[in-house]
């Protein structure tokens, strides 16, 4: 990805890799247009093969940002693990990195087992998660190089003591911003996650203080003078975030040269791990790439500009992916909103999505939170013959453990089916509504002039932050105009008829959908019910009810 200033310049990087078997065919890193440093071609380059090619997102699990109402992007091995179909005859490659440079869980396991120190860091501060463990690295080793410690008293070298001065020291993702620059994302579903990230990185840093002072070496290497700071431990993140990829035997994990060439939503390479367990960059099959044209590889196909900037600090223009996710809260006077929260096992969100059919939004949680106990939802506590207790959902009496997620599917057949869905669009219309009048607030280019002007808001912020918020409102709009549409027509049709030809069947016992079409359907019958169960009183009808 590009870089901005970093403590040794690239023109030493060459060397570098010669040391350590880092070998370049017909490729080199240079300038390039808007993207800082990247890699491109000596000569000209094509294969003699076209296939298929695919490319699988890379998804796994991570612990930051974590909170049960803010939703962040994904922070760890952003990007995709890519492979193609039959590249037949002699694939082309253009970068090849040795598999003992490739900073892996195993690489710091292999490096504790070298070092002592670093071994009992990892003890007692560390074995958390992959992505924290290579920050406990990647930060001992920004220490020794930016700090100058060296000799006896350092940590054991490797080939990354020298790589981390090639590294950047700002990378322009939100968590990197300053405060008048993380302003600008206020309203965007980039600001609670934002929040909830920086939290997290702050409670990280100070357990690692905590736990780590005990320690004689590295209390002095880290914290007898303040050498190690909260903003070493977030660049650190930011190097990870930002250059992570997953490998499909290394899993997680950095790898130098590879983590400088930069994305395209239409990639001209891709990656993979060769025999050796080393990793390869192979230019794609019926490519063409002239001498001096950049080679790219993809970040991931599908990922929001809410993602593409939090993990990497910029947004595609061409990517198609114009979607977001929003938390979404318990109700606060639910008495399940705790046992519901519990049950779900996940972040409660709403994923809207913007395509050329249409806007589609997904929110399992809401079919969940919409549910009461007068409707057939019930928990209970189990307790097994160890004595463990077990917290156990029940629909409709039926043991539905574990499938909080799948409440649109449990409801189907229910009479009040149609009310339940009404429920969950009004539910979802209020969060879209608030966040767009959220989005709305001030964002003025001409009061921003003066503090950009100052230096105090960098204009790569400011481009980023407009970008964002200008795609998150066109997709919010829709959004409230469709959940609209939705709430009206189920509020004034089908839901009304249903809601009114199950209270009647409760009342009198009488099912009134078995009576001929021509008699009175329940709507024309409103005289004979309370004045507070008509379709024109507002969707929440009475507390008792929770329609």
């Amino acid at each position: 990805m590009s870089t901005t200033t970093s403590p040794l310049s690239i023109n030493a990087f060459p060397a570098w890799a010669r040391l350590n078997d880092v070998q370049f065919d017909t490729t080199q890193l240079a300038e390039t247009e808007g993207k800082g440093l990247g890699l491109v071609a000596k000569d000209s380059l094509t294969t003699r093969t076209t296939t298929t090619t695919t490319t699988t997102t890379a998804t796994t699990a991570t612990t930051a940002p974590t909170t049960t109402t803010a939703t962040a992007p994904t922070d760890v091995a952003n990007v995709s693990t890519q492979g193609n179909g039959d590249v037949g005859e002699n694939p082309r490659t253009l970068l090849r990195i040795p598999h003992d440079l490739v900073l892996s869980a195993a690489a710091v396991k292999e490096y504790a087992n070298v070092d002592q120190n670093f071994r009992q860091l990892l003890e007692v501060a560390g074995q958390q998660s992959t992505r924290h463990d290579i920050m406990l690295y990647l930060m001992t080793h920004l220490i020794m190089s930016t700090r100058g410690h060296t000799g006896p008293r350092g940590c054991a070298s490797s080939p990354w003591t020298e790589y981390v001065k090639f590294l950047p020291r700002f990378i322009p993702i939100p968590t990197m911003w300053a405060e008048d620059e993380r302003a600008l994302l206020q309203g965007t579903s980039l600001e609670a996650a934002l929040e909830a990230k920086l939290s997290t990185l702050t409670r990280e840093f100070d357990d690692l203080r905590e736990k780590s002072s005990a320690l004689a070496f590295w209390n002095s290497l880290f914290w007898e003078k303040d050498t190690a700071t909260r903003q070493d431990w977030i660049l650190a993140d930011a190097w990870y975030r930002s250059r992570c990829l997953e490998l499909p035997r290394a899993g997680d994990a950095m790898v130098p040269a590879l983590d400088m060439v930069n994305h395209s939503h239409r990639p001209t390479a891709y990656y993979e791990e060769d025999d050796q367990d080393g990793v390869v960059l192979i230019l794609r099959p019926g490519v063409e790439v002239t001498g001096g044209e950049e080679v790219t590889i993809t970040y991931g196909e599908a990922k929001s500009a809410a993602e593409m900037l939090f993990s990497y600090g910029f947004i595609d223009p061409d990517s198609a992916a114009h979607e977001l996710v929003l938390p979404l809260d318990s109700m606060p006077d639910d008495p399940l909103g705790k046992a519901k929260l519990h049950a779900f096992e996940g972040r409660p969100t709403l994923k809207l999505s913007r395509t050329d059919a249409g806007l589609q939004w997904s929110s399992p949680f809401a079919y969940f939170m919409c549910l009461n106990e007068e409707d057939g939802l019930d928990f209970g506590v189990l307790q097994d013959t160890d004595g463990e207790r077990q917290l156990r959902l029940f629909w409709q009496e039926e043991d539905v453990t574990g499938r909080a997620h799948e409440f649109e599917t449990l409801i189907e057949g229910h009479p009040l089916q149609q009310v339940f869905k009404l429920r969950v669009v009004a539910v979802l219309h209020e969060l879209v509504s608030t966040q767009l009048m959220h989005l709305g607030s001030d964002f003025s280019l001409d009061q921003l002039e003066p503090l950009r002007r100052s230096g105090q808001v960098r204009e790569e912020c400011i481009r980023a932050a407009g970008a964002l918020r200008e795609l998150e409102a066109s997709v919010l709009e829709i959004a409230a105009e469709r959940l609209d549409e939705q709430a009206l027509f189920r509020q004034h049709g089908q839901v009304a008829d249903q809601l009114m030809t199950s209270i009647w069947h409760l009342q009198t016992g009488i099912d009134l959908l078995s009576f001929p079409i021509g008699w009175l359907r329940p709507r024309q019958m409103l005289g004979d019910f309370p004045r507070f169960l008509t379709p024109s009183i507002p969707l929440k009808l009475t507390k008792r009810l929770r329609i």
